[in-house]
């Protein structure tokens, strides 16, 4: 049988994969339900621009596109889970979860994550004594403190609401405090914003309002429960621009999202597959080049292989 050399690096790095007939653009046969009956696949070709992960619980594709009139580089990554699988926030350290800090990729590999993003940078606005907004970690109140009405800037700090079921809700940086998230259940509360979609819909007054520049940008969405969409847009060099919060939001609404969220940007703006950032950071030409190190990533799924690559 012969091999392509997206295969030759799947063999290389996973031993428990099941099948090894699956080419490059698919999937090794998966279950009814589209996940794999045993094991776990991986599947990297970076030249290509394809990146895909599939186990008893999680699928995930990630596919890089490019635009060239403007240059244009984002990535779209399609995650699927059976209900046993969410996204939550995942410090550096529990003990000093706003404190401590390292990259996003060296976080995901020391707690084998399978994929990852950054998240809303709320370490900084605690540390600098700012107003970090609504914060919930693991079911505890970080911070029940956010914006005024007559005091609004970017980030907004609008919220997404993440549940033990997996559902997603987004709302405004003011609808509910802290305690109210709790009681309905949030596991998980992020501060930042703008609120991209909403029960479909979007309210385009507020998406251009904040931040309707072209920057390296960051976002998480769900088209249904078990069903997200992330997106990352490189920025800052040149081969990709940035785009704005109104062109970020179009992305989400091609791909059908009925919720979608603003994570931080800039420097900030990472993706990462497998414990290896996959996206160039801009105004550097080194590849490998980290993006801003943070106290905690947003992040799903577990494998033991990213988790031995730290060793």
């Amino acid at each position: 049988m012969h091999l392509s050399r997206g295969m030759w690096l799947l063999v290389t790095l996973v031993i428990t994969v099941t099948s090894f007939a699956a080419a490059s653009g698919s999937f090794p046969e998966l279950n009814g339900d589209g996940f794999l009956p045993e094991g776990e696949y991986v599947y990297e070709d970076a030249e290509l621009g394809e990146w895909r992960y599939a186990s008893q619980t999680l699928r995930i594709e990630i596919i890089r596109k490019r635009n060239t009139k403007p240059n244009l580089t984002w990535y779209e990554a399609d995650i699927y889970t059976t209900g046993d699988e969410r996204f939550h926030m995942i410090p550096k350290n529990p003990a000093k979860r706003m404190e401590q800090m390292d990259f996003v990729h060296n976080i995901a590999r020391e707690n084998g994550v399978v994929f990852a993003l950054n998240s809303d940078f709320a370490h900084l606005r605690i540390q600098q004594r700012g107003i970090p907004g609504i914060l919930i970690r693991d079911s505890q109140i970080i911070s029940n403190k956010t914006r005024t009405p007559n005091k609004m800037r970017f980030p907004n700090l609008d919220t997404l609401a993440i549940f033990p079921d997996g559902d997603m809700r987004v709302y405004g940086y003011n609808e509910f405090t802290a305690e109210e998230y709790l009681l309905m259940g949030a596991a998980d509360v992020l501060a930042f914003g703008p609120v991209l979609i909403r029960d479909g819909e979007t309210d385009w007054d507020l998406v251009r309002k904040y931040t309707n520049y072209n920057e390296p940008r960051t976002g998480i969405g769900m088209v249904e429960i078990g069903h997200y969409v992330a997106i990352m847009v490189e920025g800052r060099h040149e081969k990709s621009r940035g785009i704005t919060t109104t062109g970020l939001t179009e992305l989400f609404r091609a791909k059908g999202c009925v919720a979608a969220f603003n994570l931080d940007g800039g420097q900030s703006s990472t993706m990462v597959f497998m414990g290896k950032q996959i996206i160039r950071v801009g105004q550097t030409n080194r590849l490998n080049k980290p993006a801003r190190s943070t106290a905690e990533i947003l992040g799903i799924g577990f494998s033991q292989t990213v988790l031995d690559s730290v060793k």
